[in-house]
């Protein structure tokens, strides 16, 4: 993997070098400390993440006649596709992780033995610089590995912190403020839904799904002629269950929970702790649908049908006793419990369901070709917006668990929402 020597006003400013060696080392600004030389290398070979460009940078920094290093995890705007940059600006994809990362500090995400999240150095419209958290021991898994019980147990409950940290600065805002503490009101112009709606990109995903079945799945000659307008149908449904509502809690969600974005740390091989990371894709509602998210895009059926409600169990129970007293009787008083959580889970089944369809073609791809497919400028609205069925079925023929983890859940999304619900003669306008 190539490494860069340059230096550090190429990446960043003097104001921002301060602020990240500050927070760092804890220095004040006019302590004496001069930076000497940074290195940057690619975060990993390939697409490490499709909403930006990721690279790990060392500042050598000395002071007091000492060398220290600090390692850097830094996230920019993409340099060579600018129709990927300018989808990354048009949906405020860098604004959102940015007042995300905001709240958690807020929150005191990365604080306390068991943290749901990271500390960060610098984050703006255009740029998050982190602590590099492998230096930390943290580390992701294998991007196309499914994670094991004890993997799920822990992910589900920084889930849990996550979202009740949110649901107590929400009691905490109320009582400050001696009115309803309205979350869409005060964040609301940069949470809009680019593509989980009637988008180009929605219909391009049931396109691919269409042409998945009919080219792999040995089940396809059972299914309604119609299908691809079906298919559709059901998913803007999907994606119109996922929104604010009424007389139930809702938080941030994180609504990105695939492999990549939670980071382990371990006791020799058993799992401690996990850390959630890339909140570019926000979303506000109820909490099952980052569990449903979260247990599609992580796990397989057999799974799911063994351990789900031991998973969504112990995520209420860190839920409950991560609670602080005046948010206990607030959610008492809204008759939010272990029983509401389940039912909005299967509520928020056919979302999390799509969720995985919807971006399993491009973070199960081996990560040097879903780099050549998905971050090319001359392709990049073709794949997104009209027609991605030619790569993923390509790249189906050469990985066979890529196919399968598409395959059975698409299966399982017409099982459930179009064989159960529909009849061959059923119309659908598109």
């Amino acid at each position: 993997m190539s490494r860069e020597l340059l230096s550090a006003h190429s990446l960043f400013t003097e104001k921002q070098m301060h602020q990240i060696v500050s927070k760092s080392l804890g220095l004040r600004c006019a302590d004496g400390w001069q930076v000497i030389a940074c290195d940057r290398r690619p975060a990993s070979a390939g697409l490490v993440g499709f909403l930006g460009d990721h690279a790990r940078v060392t500042l050598h920094v000395k002071c007091n006649g000492l060398v220290k290093k600090i390692r850097l995890f830094v996230k920019t705007m993409p340099a060579a596709n600018p129709p990927k940059a300018q989808l990354i600006d048009r949906n405020f994809y860098f604004k959102r992780e940015a007042m995300a990362l905001r709240l958690a500090e807020e929150m005191r995400g990365a604080d306390g033995p068991n943290p749901w999240t990271v500390r960060a150095y610098l984050c703006n419209d255009r740029m998050i610089v982190m602590p590099d958290l492998a230096t930390q021991g943290y580390r992701t898994l294998p991007y196309n590995e499914t994670l094991s019980l004890p993997h799920a147990l822990i992910a589900a409950a920084a889930l849990a912190r996550f979202h009740a940290a949110f649901a107590n600065y929400i009691a905490a805002r109320t009582a400050r403020d001696e009115i309803p503490y309205n979350f869409l009101q005060e964040h609301g112009d940069i949470m809009t839904e680019p593509t989980f709606c009637d988008s180009p990109w929605m219909r391009a995903a049931a396109k691919l799904s269409y042409n998945l079945l009919k080219t792999h799945s040995n089940k396809f000659e059972q299914y309604p002629q119609n299908l691809e307008a079906l298919l559709t149908q059901r998913y803007l449904e999907a994606c119109a269950t996922l929104s604010e509502h009424e007389n139930t809690l809702n938080v941030i969600l994180h609504k990105d929970m695939w492999i990549n974005n939670i980071m382990f740390k371990y006791d020799g091989n058993v799992p401690t702790n996990a850390l959630l990371i890339d909140f570019q894709c926000l979303r506000y509602g109820p909490p099952a649908f980052d569990l449903m998210v979260f247990l599609y895009l992580t796990t397989e059926r057999e799974f799911r049908e063994q351990h789900e409600e031991e998973i969504i169990h112990h995520y209420f129970t860190i839920f409950s006793a991560t609670l602080e007293e005046k948010t206990k009787v607030g959610l008492k008083d809204m008759k939010y419990n272990m029983e509401e959580l389940v039912q909005w889970c299967e509520r928020s089944r056919m979302f999390g369901m799509f969720e995985a369809l919807g971006i399993f073609p491009f973070v199960l791809m081996e990560p040097l070709a879903a780099q050549q497919t998905f971050d090319d400028a001359d392709t990049f609205v073709r794949y997104c917006e009209e027609d991605r069925s030619a790569p993923v079925l390509a790249h189906c023929r050469r990985d066979p668990d890529y196919l399968r983890r598409q395959l059975h859940v698409t299966e399982e999304f017409i099982e459930r929402y179009i064989m159960q619900h529909s009849t061959s003669s059923h119309t659908v306008t598109t």
